[in-house]
């Protein structure tokens, strides 16, 4: 009777514990998912951490090169100093990513403002370069060039304020640089004449024409013809004679042709 009684509590625990468990394992089972879900979620976050830090790093080492780059131009254009704002950079917790983001976003306005600055200064120099006179208005020899020398027709020493080119009569003149036509008449010993203004106070004149293909007021850009080589005026034969006026003084004119079209 003992022994029975005995199987029977036995049976019952075991039946208890059995019946616990099965109603323990749908919360096992429950948690062992959700652990699982969390465990791939932050897989899945470390992963993404990564692959920004990797995108942020290559980002910035991008900036890095366009700030060099733009220090370069700086130094080419004569820009003593560009607007700056370089940090040092480099995530290496999550918690940094939204720091070093705005430090690179800062960065790059800064760099669009340098680079805003040069593409000023570059175009300012284009204008300034277009409007210099760079290239002979004709292509010829030179039988005076800029200086003292004694005059052809009074045997006296003059001083000559320009340079005289030879070349055969009819022969195209073209614009040494980009201009506005001031003036393009008749003009005593000068004959027939032609000044183009190139604004920053260079003029450049053109006399002893036999024709013009220009009139005042008229844009030219550099190479355009202008004239017809002649020998009009005070001349002894066809020839241009050409003069730079920078700031109402005459200088030298071979200063400012860079190309090959005259015998200097």
């Amino acid at each position: 009777m003992k022994l029975r009684r005995g199987v029977l509590i036995g049976a019952g625990a075991l039946a208890l514990v059995t019946v616990v468990a099965a109603g323990s394992l749908p919360f096992v089972g429950w948690s062992l998912l959700q652990r699982g879900q969390e465990i791939s979620t932050l897989k899945a976050e470390n992963d993404a951490f990564k692959e920004s830090a990797l995108e942020i790093a290559k980002l910035r080492d991008r900036i890095a090169q366009f700030e060099s780059q733009a220090n370069k131009f700086a130094m080419m254009a004569g820009v003593e100093k560009l607007p700056s704002d370089a940090g040092a950079g480099g995530a290496t917790e999550p918690q940094q990513l939204s720091s070093e983001l705005d430090d690179l976003d800062a960065r790059s306005s800064v760099l669009s403002e340098s680079f805003d600055l040069l593409d000023k200064v570059y175009m300012d120099q284009s204008l300034l370069l277009a409007a210099t006179p760079s290239i002979a208005p004709v292509k010829g020899m030179i039988s005076f060039g800029f200086g003292w020398r004694r005059d052809p027709f009074t045997g006296t020493r003059a001083f000559h304020k320009g340079i005289d080119v030879v070349a055969p009569r009819g022969t195209v003149i073209r614009a040494p640089a980009d201009g506005i036509v001031t003036k393009a008449s008749r003009l005593g010993s000068y004959g027939n004449v032609i000044y183009l203004s190139h604004g920053n106070g260079l003029t450049t004149r053109y006399a002893h024409l036999d024709g013009f293909s220009v009139k005042p007021g008229q844009e030219v850009r550099r190479g355009e013809p202008i004239g017809i080589l002649g020998n009009t005026g005070r001349s002894l034969g066809a020839h241009l004679h050409y003069e730079i006026l920078l700031n109402n003084t005459k200088v030298n004119p071979t200063q400012y042709i860079l190309d090959e079209e005259v015998a200097l």
